[in-house]
């Protein structure tokens, strides 16, 4: 995958379609910043960005990251495994990061009960937040089980 080619691409589609990169950041949900620095080949969209922009663009995933259009079509096959990589790496990104927030909420909660006993002193706000990591804790046990 080469940014520069791929960002190209993505402005001259854009362009074709009389569209700004307001217009397109705008139906991704990005900032037109985003969008710009894809086009400059800074950065390279998200990876769960990938199958909107190519449905926006009307390109599939194999000429976005080519970064050029193909004049023989894709294989479906081939398309497919594009696709359910893209969605495998987006959903394992949103489990690293659920996984990390819940650690972190984790680690504050402890150290605040830490704190609580130490001190023997025990703020509203301290037990407000440890209630509220247990109850995230219980009720993500329970949606999983369902």
């Amino acid at each position: 995958m080469n940014a520069q080619k791929t960002g190209s691409l993505i402005a001259a589609i854009r362009k074709e379609q009389n569209r700004t990169q307001q217009d397109l950041a705008n139906e991704l949900g990005v900032s037109s910043a985003a969008v710009s620095k894809w086009e400059r080949g800074i950065g390279f969209p998200d990876v769960s960005l990938i199958e909107p922009l190519v449905a926006s663009l009307g390109i599939t995933i194999a000429e976005l990251f080519k970064g050029e259009r193909t004049e023989n079509s894709v294989d479906n096959e081939y398309e497919s495994l594009l696709s359910n990589v893209v969605k495998v790496s987006a959903n394992e990104i949103t489990r690293k990061k659920k996984i990390t927030n819940w650690m972190i909420a984790i680690t504050v909660a402890v150290l605040y009960l830490m704190i609580s006993v130490i001190s023997h002193k025990w703020e509203i706000t301290w037990v407000v937040w440890i209630v509220y990591c247990f109850y995230r804790i219980f009720t993500e046990y329970i949606y999983k089980k369902y």
